[in-house]
């Protein structure tokens, strides 16, 4: 029998797959900047007959079909444990991947969109960046240029470059040193639905963390987090409660953004701009 050989592009799109764990079709494409859906959907049919991923696709007679959303197999995770210097203990907890609720695929896509739709000028490049992290132990993060990290990376970044990373697991992280400082940005894309309690916890929980000293560097110019909300009520609440963590936490330069998943797929399709809503330590 001959040996099953990956293209190039078939294995840039394991990796992109990697990357955010759940992506869909329309997704990868823009990723890899290729015109044609037509030959974007070979590669993922020929990868998915090779069992390299697994393709999740449900078609509903009488409306739009929505893209099929990939994720990696057993043989693709054997694939990139094969072939790269990477983290083993996430490619396990991949092995749960089937068992994923629809709400966690939704989050993963939405990690996607947001690299998409506020870095657009980054994605031309990205997977040669992702490439070049899957072939060394730790990344060495260069002065003057942004950094987008999803989950399937943290384990390469020292906890010295990368403070709290470990602590508050956000979905995306960026990373950007200047001469004027560094400055950290947590991504937090929130589910449909999601209780009241867990988004009092979720602010607890940074203002927790952001408590302890032992983070504070004098090269830290200030800490963002991004919040994408499901809805204008779930910001609406947030603004209610912030201020009072805000009154009983310290922490250096820190800024709250918030929009709904509306603005942002508003700024793809339609090009009008975010407007975030701002919080700062500073008000």
């Amino acid at each position: 029998m001959s040996k099953k050989i990956l293209t190039n592009k078939e294995i840039e799109i394991l990796q992109l797959i990697l990357t955010f764990r759940f992506i869909n079709s329309k997704q990868i494409q823009r990723f890899l900047g290729h015109k044609d859906h037509r030959r974007v959907n070979a590669w993922l049919k020929d990868l998915t007959q090779k069992e390299y991923i697994v393709r999740a696709f449900k078609p509903i007679f009488g409306t739009l079909t929505k893209p099929a959303v990939y994720n990696l197999a057993a043989k693709g995770r054997a694939y990139i444990k094969n072939n790269y210097c990477y983290s083993i203990p996430y490619l396990k907890r991949l092995g749960s991947d089937k068992d994923r609720s629809k709400a966690f695929h939704i989050k993963c896509q939405l990690t996607a969109d947001c690299f998409l739709i506020l870095f657009e000028d980054q994605v031309g490049d990205f997977s040669k960046m992702i490439k070049e992290w899957l072939t060394v132990n730790s990344l060495k993060l260069l002065s003057n240029r942004s950094y987008f990290f999803t989950p399937a990376f943290y384990a390469f970044l020292t906890e010295d470059d990368c403070i709290l990373l470990p602590q508050l697991k956000p979905d995306a992280y960026c990373y950007k040193k200047t001469s004027s400082g560094i400055t950290h940005a947590f991504y937090f894309c929130l589910d449909s639905y999601v209780p009241r309690l867990i988004l009092n916890y979720l602010l607890k929980h940074i203002f927790e963390v952001l408590s302890e000293e032992y983070w504070e560097k004098d090269d830290v110019k200030s800490l963002k987090f991004y919040l994408i909300c499901p809805n204008n009520q779930v910001i609406i609440y947030f603004r209610r409660l912030l201020p009072s963590f805000l009154e009983r936490y310290y922490a250096r330069t820190t800024i709250f953004y918030f929009a709904t998943r509306n603005q942002l797929y508003q700024k793809r399709d339609k090009g009008k701009e975010i407007k975030w809503i701002t919080i700062s330590s500073e008000d």
